[in-house]
């Protein structure tokens, strides 16, 4: 065997299997605060918990059981092996744990290992977890309430920017003024004239998006957010129901085609994948 081969593959082992459990513990973390965030903001507890004290509840608090409320032992808190632990189950109540969780905690882990396997750029890596993390909370609030927080959108903005910079090692351009101008403008008309057909939340989250994807990657993030819009609510509507009748969480299909326009922006920067001579994507 050659020793070098070795000591590069050990060293890679080293590397990717701390970096794999730094996701998943960031998974763990974003999946649970979206169920915090459920719960403290779109329940009774609202009127319980407020300022610091639903603060403190939110970031601060043990972690408990979704049915129960019993503490969980920090052995069980393990990401992905926390779910191997109890075998999928509450120890005190028998709730059966959603299998999202170990399953999101696994996609985290994946995201931080490829993306600094393409960049070997640790900060990159951890930014797109975090955008990924904040993706997360905005996609359990639509698809449960049809609601976006808005404070979310700042972080969402502010970690999408960092990670458009060390994508590119560059500020936005005139060509992204124009892009958020045309979409803020198309989504406000749009929901000035049909304001069934779109809620405030999409008005402020597609412009703010498609600023973040840029020029000419506005185009991916647009047809990566309808067209999967579209054919899954044709699946999934009821029989006698007609699309135009059908409510849709735009806000979890534009949260998808954001993370699918990221995932492309990195494949081509840094594998030159999508890459043409006819259709320059950076000059």
């Amino acid at each position: 065997m050659d020793l070098s081969l070795f000591i590069q593959g050990n060293t890679k082992l080293a590397l990717y299997l701390p970096l794999f459990l730094l996701g998943a513990s960031l998974g763990s973390f974003y999946f649970n605060l979206s169920y915090r965030i459920l719960d403290l903001y779109y329940t009774q507890k609202r009127k319980t918990y407020k300022g610091l004290s639903r603060l403190k509840e939110l970031l601060i608090s043990p972690s408990h059981c979704e049915n129960c409320g019993q503490n969980i032992p920090s052995i069980y808190l393990i990401p992905i092996f926390g779910y191997l632990f109890t075998r999928g189950k509450c120890k005190h109540c028998g709730y059966i744990i959603p299998l999202i969780y170990p399953i999101g905690e696994i996609l985290f882990g994946l995201v931080a290992i490829l993306v600094f396997q393409a960049s070997n750029n640790m900060l990159l890596s951890f930014t797109c977890l975090a955008l990924t993390g904040h993706l997360i909370i905005s996609i359990s609030t639509d698809a449960t309430h049809f609601s976006l927080d808005y404070e979310n959108l700042i972080w969402i903005l502010l970690w999408g920017s960092i990670a458009n910079y060390l994508l590119m090692n560059q500020f936005p351009g005139l060509e992204d003024l124009y892009v958020i101008l045309g979409f803020g403008g198309f989504y406000a008309l749009l929901y000035f004239f049909y304001p069934r057909g779109i809620g405030l939340g999409d008005v402020l989250f597609a412009p703010c998006f498609a600023f973040l994807c840029g020029h000419p990657w506005w185009m991916l993030f647009l047809n990566a957010s309808y067209i999967p819009a579209v054919v899954l609510s044709l699946a999934f509507r009821k029989r006698d129901q007609k699309i135009t009748n059908t409510p849709i969480p735009m806000g979890v299909y534009f949260c998808l085609g954001l993370f699918i326009t990221y995932s492309c922006k990195i494949l081509f920067t840094y594998y030159h994948i999508l890459e043409t001579e006819s259709i320059p994507i950076y000059e």
